[in-house]
């Protein structure tokens, strides 16, 4: 049997929620903010990845052998705050500029909010968390 240990960072996103783990597409457990979590395997190739409601990370193959143990880290989307603080600060823009133009403000307030929750559920999907496996210290 071999080991591999998840270790999720602590994070102000996300804080209250947790992310499921799954391998080889099972669910295998769920891992809280700041947690780290140990998951015995058989030997063999293996697909992890980390998924919270509709968002996910890549999945990640390795290959574990008896007595291996691999590591990984599972993070919130690296970007995700600033990239939110920008699309919110349009609006805030528009409110301390006072736009009159009903189409400026539109623009300024409703596209770029949508825009972002549109990629969210497509092709950012599988980017909302990041899981990285850590390299071993020997290597």
């Amino acid at each position: 049997m071999a080991t591999i240990k998840i270790q999720r960072k602590h994070e102000f996103l996300n804080l209250l929620r947790d992310y499921s783990v799954f391998i080889d597409g099972q669910k295998v457990g769920k891992i809280s903010d700041g947690q780290l979590k140990e998951i015995t395997l058989t030997s063999g190739n293996h697909l992890i990845f980390a998924k919270i409601d509709c968002g996910s990370s890549k999945e990640i193959e390795f290959n574990l052998v008896d007595n291996d143990t691999k590591s990984f880290v599972i993070t919130g989307f690296k970007n995700r705050l600033l990239r939110n603080l920008a699309s919110y600060g349009f609006p805030i823009l528009a409110l301390v500029l006072n736009f009159s133009s009903t189409i400026i403000s539109v623009i300024l307030v409703f596209i770029p909010v949508m825009l972002l929750f549109i990629y969210d559920l497509t092709l950012g999907r599988k980017k909302y968390l990041t899981l990285t496996e850590l390299k071993a210290e020997s290597e």
